[in-house]
């Protein structure tokens, strides 16, 4: 179940609370400082330069008296003016203190989110990132959490200031003219009416905008991984014009954002407009009439626009409160995901860390990706500590998905598998992985130097380990042909790679690790066959690990201590290369295609 996004907010601020507390008080203050302008010039009118009696609160009033009272300070009007400038100056400095606490807490609170976040994605099972684009979760991870960073270093002090600007405001006027105040605030139950409609709907249409830049996001990020792919087929134009259709989604979609925005806007400074012109005009009928005072008149229109502001702003921090609600939202989907350690913790697996050694057990092993699809049916069999194990079968037999069920990537709907006669559901899944060795036929290599991508694995390596993976991978002759050696920079992905130095480079990296048990999920298929006998005689000079070897090259596979055939997720024979040689089925067949014993037409049926 999703995380609610205020749940999330309130996780996210944590440590940061008081920073925000701080800044709050400086908003209350920086609004309050900033109000005592019209009270001056109301006094200054009303009680310096005009006939009414000054009231000020203690000790103010004895200090005027002492002085010499209204007389006093008339002529000494300039200190007026310093108090102007005295508040002006607190005000400011209670704005940069709240500016700045804002900043340092929000700052703070989004990289916790971030780290957070980061490592929550890394601790969901594999099962999680079917259903979503790597675009949209980048999306989320940046975009969304920025729109949380800008709301929080920003519009938490907004709603402060705003909240407390119109609470003073309205106090302070009505302690000023309770009938001016019932002629001034009518407009601001009608606005904020409007406004929770117009917030509404804001949070749906920016839901609909953030989700159209993701699918955006997501078409950018497919064309850079699959550069080569574009290129050598010739769809630039294709994945151009598919960009330009998310784009012209996204820029709809962002129009109809902004156009909800100009609605709301317009609308509400009409009727704030309004309002300030029924003040204005009804005060200057009471100043004709004697019921009020020049500087309570001119307080009352200055205080007049100071409580409308808020209410004027209300769209645009409802604006930014819909777009945070949105993306909290958002990343709440991700945080509230399980994690594989929590969805062990709840069946009561992945306690035990045990040494791994033994042999590895499949017993009546049943995999399915979808509900009536089965991609292992069934499947048995045993592989002896020590013992090389290679696996052929057609597309689609189930070979990969042995070695995700051993490492836990999926979970069998039916049967158990073991290592050393215990349920590996019962193993730590990091332990886990960390004893079992996988490479696949299309290596994922970083942006990082050789040496950098060999020690992803194990960490810093001395020379001695380096070179042995190197030398057992049939890396090291790769390695001396660059000028850098295994500082050579590796682009994203290997691009910068041969597959079959890809491939030599992922070997290394698993080898490195020296595991109990090691998967070669065809990753053998882009070495030139001198380039694989080598690897291949290498990891048999190791001994002591249980290999399993997928594969398609008969020559690969001949040199196994047993052979499982897979068809339609089951065991269709076993046997070592000699033995399958000789009888009907798969294994000859392919064997004899590889050979050129047989008619191209042997392997299509």
């Amino acid at each position: 179940m999703p995380a609610r996004p205020m749940v999330v907010l309130w996780r996210t601020v944590k440590g940061s609370r008081l920073l925000f507390g701080l800044a709050l008080l400086c908003v209350v203050a920086a609004a309050f400082v900033s109000l005592l302008d019209p009270l001056i010039l109301r006094f200054t009118l009303d009680s310096v330069l005009g006939k009414k009696p000054p009231s000020l609160p203690e000790p103010f009033s004895s200090w005027l008296k002492a002085l010499g009272g209204s007389s006093w300070l008339a002529a000494n009007l300039w200190l007026c003016g310093l108090a102007l400038l005295a508040t002006s100056l607190v005000g400011a400095l209670f704005s940069f203190a709240r500016g700045s606490l804002s900043a340092l807490a929000a700052e703070k609170s989004v990289k916790r989110l971030r780290d957070g976040l980061a490592a929550h994605l890394d601790a969901l099972p594999a099962s999680f990132f079917a259903g979503l684009g790597a675009g949209d979760l980048v999306q989320r991870a940046t975009s969304d959490v920025d729109t949380v960073r800008r709301f929080l270093a920003t519009q938490i002090e907004e709603v402060g200031r705003s909240v407390s600007l119109l609470l003073l405001t309205v106090v302070l006027m009505l302690g000023l003219d309770l009938p001016m105040t019932l002629v001034s605030v009518p407009v601001i139950p009608a606005v904020f009416g409007f406004s929770y409609i117009f917030f509404r709907k804001i949070q749906r249409a920016f839901k609909v905008s953030d989700e159209a830049e993701a699918a955006l996001t997501q078409v950018i990020e497919e064309n850079l991984r699959g550069i080569r792919v574009v290129r050598a087929f010739n769809r630039g134009a294709y994945e151009i014009e598919r960009h330009d259709g998310r784009n012209r989604k996204y820029v709809d979609e962002t129009r109809r954002l902004i156009t909800l925005f100009g609605w709301y806007w317009g609308f509400s400074v009409l009727l704030c407009s309004v309002q300030e012109v029924v003040t204005i005009g009804i005060g200057a009928g009471r100043v004709g009439q004697g019921l009020l005072t020049a500087g309570t008149y001119l307080a009352f229109v200055a205080y007049v626009g100071r409580v409308l502001w808020p209410v004027r702003q209300l769209g645009r921090t409802l604006t930014e409160v819909g777009k945070a609600r949105v993306s909290l939202g958002r990343i709440a989907e991700i945080l509230g995901a399980k994690t594989e350690a929590e969805l062990d913790a709840g069946r009561g697996w992945g306690r035990s860390r045990p040494a791994i050694h033994g042999p590895i057990e499949f017993e009546g092993v049943t995999v399915e990706y979808e509900a009536g699809r089965p991609a292992l049916k069934g499947l048995s069999f045993r592989v002896e500590e020590g013992e090389t194990l290679a696996i052929l079968g057609r597309t689609g037999s189930g070979k990969s998905s042995i070695a995700a069920a051993l490492l836990r990537l999926v979970e069998p709907q039916e049967g158990r598998i073991r290592l050393g006669g215990i349920d590996i559901r019962e193993i730590d899944r990091r332990h886990l992985r960390e004893s079992v060795g996988l490479v696949l036929q299309e290596p994922y290599l970083f942006s990082r130097s050789l040496r950098a991508n060999v020690e992803l694995g194990t960490g810093p390596l001395g020379e001695a380990e380096l070179e042995r993976a190197g030398s057992l991978s049939g890396l090291a002759s790769v390695v001396a042909s660059f000028p850098d050696g295994w500082a050579t920079q590796v682009g994203e992905g290997g691009v910068t790679l041969s597959g079959g130095q890809r491939q030599r480079l992922a070997i290394a990296r698993i080898l490195a690790k020296r595991p109990p048990i090691l998967i070669l999920d065809d990753s053998l298929s882009a070495l030139d066959t001198e380039t694989e006998a080598f690897v291949r005689r290498s990891l048999r000079t190791e001994g002591g690990t249980t290999t399993i070897i997928v594969a398609h090259r008969v020559t690969t596979l001949m040199g196994a201590d047993r052979i499982l055939v897979l068809e339609d997720g089951k065991v269709a024979d076993s046997g070592t290369h000699a033995e399958l040689s000789t009888r009907p089925g798969l294994y000859r067949r392919v064997w004899e295609l590889q050979s050129g014993q047989a008619k191209e037409t042997a392997w299509k049926r």
